[in-house]
């Protein structure tokens, strides 16, 4: 096989692999100028969600990590530039977010002893993320509109008027970044002041009530690693004290006179609308999050007279819409079991390996060569496109993985790649990639005390799956189940299973996570609704479980309805080993069976009468497991995941290049690089005008030998 056309190869998988905004220059010198307008395939025909994202509609696209709402925006603006009826601009919402986190925010000091400093320094940093998007927008505007080809060609009083728009919008974004405390803001910090040294006061008086009630041990662990909570954000869970807060914060902003500008400006300027695409934050903790949408979103969506529109990337169950009305607004979902739903299975199936097959033979072809002639004429194109969704389920990035290691593996070594190599590469990516989630994050992940639980819980949530589906695959075997419809299935998959669609959510982080994905939504025997879900293609591999199902028989969908893969009872009994009732201000434990009771009463505290009870997770063997780590090891999981990129890529990498593997901008890889070169886990090198990075050995002694 030729070298130049190995090199290409790699560059393909490479290509995909990449996930920051997607513009792809690192491939300009083989693509030219703007790659990603030659390289986009839509996932639906005829551009079909490029042409809902193009609509005069504000736009929600939902969709896991890595499935290509980055790229779709890139397009999107691109066309919208070559048209120029509008103009865009684009918000990387979570870099913001993490940007802030970095560099935090001065406290500003008022003479109010009725404002704790605790409350007025958590304000000032939820104030300042939505300072720096409102500020960040005026200033992508300004640069938006002197790079528009019309600009050179204003004159006169059009000019004046317009080039005076933009000098109060400038005026604002300063105004906006000093984020004075207005009077609309000091009552509603006072009123939580007072309600969160009430609730201090109520956890004294009821101390010993509390030591019955909670684990000392568990109490313990979480105050050394830390609380999920902070004071504001837990006040903010009261529904009243968040609506009273969040228009406070609104009223506090110059919204109404931003909003005059900017269709002053689009007035002047000839243009219909102002288009904002914001990039995702469904990653934000969830109190900034509905912050987010109430203060930024929903005024500019619905008081713009029309002239914004907003497109807006998120994670599909981790959207919220606030006082957006969802139904006149268009939500996509690049999901394949959504994007593709059918009453047929087979007919998804098709639509998304169709999809599959484009996105290929169309990224080969941008990069000259042929698709065809990288794989062994053993099976046919058709079964290895097929083969290429069932282990990715049409994610580019997990596309570009899974050519990554058929390089590696085949293609470097001169050979054709099999199915062999595309199972194998599925095998190495959850081993290598998946399933680090769990083993080394837990280890560790710097990180309160109750996501490492819920982590922790998911892994063994997971692990009670797999279980089950090793349990089926050996009462089918031993005729144990299914009657004779079993009888000519001699190797029978059990990588699939339903559960009734109540379980969805319990289900969705494993999903967020691709160790499993919703596969189709149906009716069983019964006639009840199940959503079927399929685990991992490259977790089946290494279980040594078939995946799929058998076809060429009569009816190929009823093998999912077969009773034995009714997970429902096997999930319900994990959960009950593994969930309470607990009141958070008098810390009283009741038993699950007591839930439609307290959901019956609001969840209100039957021993207290004050706090708002609500489901938490257990885990008594984790407790043990949690106190023997060595927490002096333990990084920010950002930090983990620039090694992880830096070990896995074994070569020295730019900010920049890092940035591309991860959901974090180049300038936060650039931050969290020097603490880790301070610590002797990375090292920098200057290579001409450019600053790369590398693992160190002890870095990979301490966090990566025998790959954990």
């Amino acid at each position: 096989m030729d070298t130049n056309k190995k090199k290409t190869f790699a560059k393909i998988a490479e290509s995909l692999r990449q996930y920051r905004r997607a513009d792809l220059s690192d491939f300009e010198d083989d693509l030219g100028a703007h790659p990603v307008d030659k390289l986009y395939v839509d996932p639906l025909p005829d551009d079909g969600i490029l042409g809902m994202v193009l609509s005069s509609n504000t736009t929600f696209v939902l969709g896991r990590k890595g499935t290509g709402k980055s790229t779709i925006f890139s397009r999107a603006q691109s066309i919208i530039r070559d048209k120029g009826q509008n103009i865009s601009i684009y918000i990387d919402v979570k870099a913001l977010y993490d940007l802030l986190g970095e560099s935090g925010v001065p406290i500003s000091r008022i003479e109010d002893r009725n404002i704790s400093a605790d409350v007025l320094r958590e304000h000032l940093l939820r104030k300042a993320f939505l300072s720096i998007i409102l500020s960040d927008l005026i200033k992508e505007l300004r640069i938006s509109c002197e790079k528009l080809p019309l600009w050179s060609k204003l004159f006169g009083t059009k000019k004046e008027l317009i080039e005076k728009a933009m000098g109060r919008l400038a005026l604002f974004q300063i105004k906006i970044k000093e984020g004075i405390l207005s009077d609309a803001e000091l009552p509603i910090l006072r009123s939580i002041t007072r309600k969160t040294e009430d609730h201090a006061k109520q956890l004294n008086r009821t101390t010993t009530k509390s030591k019955a009630g909670v684990d000392a041990s568990l109490t313990k662990l979480t105050s050394n690693i830390s609380s999920e909570y902070s004071t504001l954000e837990e006040a903010l869970t009261d529904n009243k004290i968040y609506e009273s807060y969040s228009d406070a914060v609104l009223r506090s902003f110059p919204f109404s006179d931003i909003l005059d500008e900017i269709k002053q400006l689009l007035e002047g300027l000839g243009l219909k609308r102002l288009i904002i695409f914001f990039d995702d934050f469904s990653e934000i903790i969830w109190s900034d999050q509905r912050l987010f949408v109430d203060v930024i979103l929903s005024p500019l969506n619905n008081s713009s007279d029309e002239r914004v529109k907003l497109k807006i990337a998120g994670y599909p169950g981790r959207v919220y819409y606030g006082r957006i009305d969802p139904g006149k607004v268009d939500t996509i979902c690049l999901d394949f079991a959504e994007l593709y739903k059918s009453h047929d299975m087979q007919t998804a199936e098709l639509s998304a390996i169709d999809y599959t097959s484009r996105l290929l033979i169309h990224r080969f072809k941008e990069f000259g060569l042929n698709v065809s002639d990288f794989f062994s004429p053993r099976s046919t194109i058709e079964e290895y496109m097929r083969l290429m969704f069932e282990t990715t389920f049409n994610v580019p990035r997990l596309m570009g993985y899974i050519l990554k290691y058929c390089y590696q593996d085949s293609v470097a070594k001169g050979r054709l790649i099999t199915t062999a190599d595309i199972r194998l590469a599925s095998q190495k990516y959850f081993g290598e990639v998946l399933s680090k989630y769990f083993d080394r994050r837990n280890r560790y992940a710097l990180e309160p005390f109750e996501r490492k639980l819920d982590r922790h819980n998911q892994q063994e949530l997971l692990d009670a799956i797999v279980t089950e589906a090793r349990e089926v695959r050996r009462s089918i075997l031993a005729k144990d189940v299914g009657g004779s419809y079993f009888v000519d299935v001699s190797n029978p998959p059990v990588s699939h299973f339903t559960v009734d669609p109540s379980l969805d959510k319990i289900l969705s982080s494993l999903e967020l996570n691709f160790l499993l994905t919703r596969y189709h939504q149906m009716r069983d025997k019964d006639g009840k609704d199940v959503s079927i879900y399929a685990l991992n293609y490259g977790l089946c591999e290494n279980e040594r479980l078939p995946w799929g199902y058998p076809t060429g028989r009569r009816d190929d969908r009823s093998y999912f309805v077969q009773r034995c893969f009714n997970f429902n009872s096997a999930i319900h009994e994990f959960l009950a080993k593994r969930q309470t009732i607990r009141c958070p201000s008098c810390g009283a434990a009741f038993p699950m069976e007591k839930i439609k009771d307290f959901q019956f009463f609001k969840w209100k505290c039957p021993e207290c009468d004050d706090g708002r009870c609500s489901v938490v997770q257990l885990s008594g063997e984790y407790k043990q497991e949690l106190a023997r780590l060595d927490k002096a090891l333990m990084l920010e999981e950002v930090e983990i995941e620039i090694l992880e990129v830096l070990n896995q890529e074994d070569r020295r990498m730019r900010a920049k290049d890092i940035s591309s593997f991860l959901d974090v901008s180049y300038q936060l890889i650039g931050k969290r690089t020097t603490k880790l070169q301070e610590t002797g886990l990375v090292e920098k090198e200057q290579e001409g005008t450019y600053v790369r990075n590398a693992i160190t050995q002890k870095a990979k002694d301490v966090y990566f030998a025998n790959q954990l």
